[in-house]
Order: C-alpha cells, then structure tokens, then sequence
C-alpha cells in the first residue's frame, strides 16, 4: 500500500523523471510512514506531504532531503566550462547518454556522487556530468551575469592562445557557446571561461551576446538557413551540438541559435508551439513548423512520438537520423521516405507562438539575460 500511494504522488508531483528528480521510499509501523529519500526541491517535498497527509492518513515522520543537497554547501550553480558536457542518466561512465550541455550554459547543481554532479538545465533535463563544471554560489553566478559575453556562431572553431589563428588551442568550442567577453582586439575577441582561463577568437566567428540575442529572431528563413548549415552532420543519440545531434537535439539546437529554447526530447517538444491543422491529403506545412513521427494511437495503447523533424515547407522537411538530411512525404520526391510517412502523426508551429504555448525565448529566460558594457 505504501509503495502504491508513492508512486501516486509521484505522478501526481513528479510525473516526468527527465525533468523531476523523485527517490523517495516509504516504511510504515501502524498508522505512522516514515519517509526517507531525496526530492528535487523544498516545494516539492511540501508537496508530497501534503498528499500523504491526506490520501494516506498516515502521521509522517520526515527525513527526505530537499534537493540541492545540503552537502554542497553553497556552491548550487553551476556553468559549463568545456565546449560540451556529456549528461548521462547515471552517475557512471557507461550509463546511457541522456543529453549534454555546451559551454557556458548555466546548470542547477543538485546532488554529488563521487565525481559526478547531477545537474539540471535550463530546459529543465536533469542529468549527470563529470565534465568540467565550475561551480558557483548564487552571488558569484550574478558576478558571472553581469558580465558582457560573447557567442560562438562558427559551427567549430577553436579559442587560442595568442591574436593568431595559428596559435596553441585553448580549447575547441561549438556554435552556440557562450564565453566572458574581456576585450575586442584588432580582429578578435578577447575571452574568459567560467574558470577564469581566458583566450582570443576571431571576430567573424563570435558575435557580442547583447546584440546577437536583440537580433535573434525565429523567421522561416533564419531557421531553415541555420538548419541547413548542419546538413551531414553525423547522428548522436543524446548529441545537442554541431559535433554530433540526435533528432529532437537537432531542432533544439537550431531553434536555440534563433533565440528560441525548446523542450529537450521529441515527446517534450510536441508538446509546445501551436497545433497545425493537416486536412485529409492536404499537407500545407510552412517552413520552421516540428514535424513529429512515431506510432499510432491503438488497440489501447496511446500515441507515441519517436521522432521529430523541421519542415522545409509543404512535405518536405529537414531531420536528425544517420545524419542531417532531407526526406519527403511526396512518393514523387527523389527524397520520398516511405518510413516516415507512415509514422507521420502530427505538427506544431513554434514560429509564431506565444509563450502560454510552451515556448520559451531566450531573451525573457533569466539564465540567458544580456548585459553588455
């Protein structure tokens, strides 16, 4: 009965473990549960309490932990400090790759386990990295925003040692990145990690973050030029960056560098954005609409989004699978996939959409505020 009423709660409370953190068991003596465990936040826990206290009937001795752990002290945020931080589903090397973060994304720091820290994104994925991230207290993280910065736009590229494009590599760093700005030399900038290493980038493979984001702007035309410039890129399952992307990693990273941040995973995704309506033999999609695929509702069994690609317009569109290429939903396209139009189940409309849709821009995130000097 106990372990039934806490996985009520769970649904109830934390429905999706990609984005909520729940660990939390249960010991009942008469009419007393104890609780022990972890839950992602205080609100949370106050959350299950309540429940328990009334579903359960139950006088509840408390001893779950509110994430973040106690254990950190301080130090609760976190921002990425290599091109990309892989993010896996357990704290072990050979756990499954859930997603990753790229350089300079700020990360909610939850708990520690040996050399492994779970974190959350700003899209709200939990995961966990032993890749370098520098932690930071609440006010050395404002010190960090109030910073100019400066965004990676080349796909690759690497920060160097000296004003020369021939220099020692600092480091490689990926379209999207996001670095303290501390100078504007002749043709490069002058930038700093978040652990205080600092470098030069050439000037036509960075923009000032403060103008870049005021520019962004999620058009058909941006996001289908942007989309097409990583076309051949190789598929990763839990890839979100240039070197490597899966399919909802694909449309996140495309959207994100117009200044839109997307759910992480297609199921998330098809959840945002505003509904399409596709009349019978009729598929007038406009350029930037997610196009999703998977199987059918069914025999008692619910629809299932597996898949998601960026439409080029009408059948046409433009996903994440082996590599970045395009395919059809036209038989007389060359590009005709026969796969995809069979899983073929629905679109959204991200262009466009208003924030009570789900979708999220940059420059009212808090995370991802400007401030240039």
């Amino acid at each position: 009965m106990v372990d039934a009423l806490l996985a009520d709660a769970r649904s109830n409370i934390a429905p999706d473990h990609r984005t909520s953190f729940f660990d939390v068991k249960g010991t009942a003596s008469g009419t007393t549960l104890t609780l022990t465990g972890e839950i992602q936040d205080q609100e949370r826990k106050d959350q299950l309490l309540r429940f328990i206290r009334e579903r359960g009937g139950y006088a509840v001795v408390d001893s779950i932990v509110a994430l973040p752990s106690p254990t950190l002290g301080e130090k609760t945020i976190g921002v990425v400090n290599v091109s990309v931080a892989n993010l896996r589903t357990k704290p072990e090397h050979p756990a499954e790759m859930a997603s990753q973060a790229i350089l300079g994304t700020p990360v909610k720091v939850l708990k520690k386990k040996g050399g492994w820290y779970l974190v959350q994104t700003p899209d709200e994925y939990l995961g966990w990295t032993d890749d370098r991230v520098v932690r930071m207290s609440p006010h050395g993280y404002e010190n960090w925003v109030r910073e100019p910065k400066v965004i990676v736009t080349a796909g690759e590229t690497r920060v160097r040692t000296a004003k020369d494009r021939a220099s020692q590599p600092v480091s490689d760093v990926v379209a999207g990145s996001i670095l303290v700005l501390r100078g504007s030399p002749g043709a490069f900038y002058e930038v700093e990690y978040p652990d205080g290493r600092t470098g030069f980038i050439p000037k036509d493979e960075a923009s000032l973050y403060g103008k870049w984001l005021a520019d962004a702007k999620d058009t058909p035309e941006r996001i289908i030029a942007t989309a097409k410039r990583f076309f051949g890129v190789p598929y990763l399952w839990g890839g979100t960056s240039s070197k490597g992307m899966d399919c909802s990693g694909f449309a996140k990273t495309v959207y994100f560098l117009n200044g839109v941040l997307l759910p992480r995973d297609a199921d998330q995704q098809g959840d945002v954005g505003d509904p399409v309506e596709i009349p019978e033999g009729k598929m007038d999609l406009k350029p930037g609409d997610l196009m999703f695929f998977g199987s059918h509702a069914g025999a008692g069994e619910p629809e299932h989004i597996s898949h998601v690609a960026i439409s080029l317009g009408g059948r046409r569109f433009i996903h994440s699978s082996a590599d970045v290429h395009f395919n059809s939903l036209d038989p007389a396209d060359s590009d005709y996939s026969d796969f995809r139009t069979s899983s073929f189940l629905k679109a959204r409309r991200i262009i466009g959409a208003g924030e009570p849709s789900g979708v999220r821009r940059l420059a009212l995130i808090p995370y991802y505020r400007a401030n240039e000097h």
